[in-house]
């Protein structure tokens, strides 16, 4: 399914499945490897975003979940601080 996503204040279109938690989308189709695969069951943080300005373990959020919610990264977090 294609899926539209804001990530980093960027709004990009994606192909993936419903259930593709939110971190291999970012990881594996948009490329941004800031946020890290620990221990996929939301316990470690690794894979932490934002959504709205409210934290998530990536790992365990499918990308069907995101809907229109703005998600920063770890990257985005750095243009923020240079802004």
């Amino acid at each position: 399914m294609q899926i539209s996503l804001k990530v980093n204040g960027v709004n990009r279109k994606i192909e993936a499945e419903a259930d593709t938690p939110l971190l291999w989308v970012l990881r594996d189709t948009i490329e941004m490897k800031g946020t890290k695969y620990g221990c996929g069951i939301a316990q470690c943080g690794a894979c932490t975003v934002h959504l709205n300005g409210a934290a998530v373990r990536s790992c365990v959020t499918p990308i069907s979940q995101v809907g229109d919610q703005e998600i920063t990264t770890i990257e985005g977090l750095e243009l923020r601080q240079k802004a």
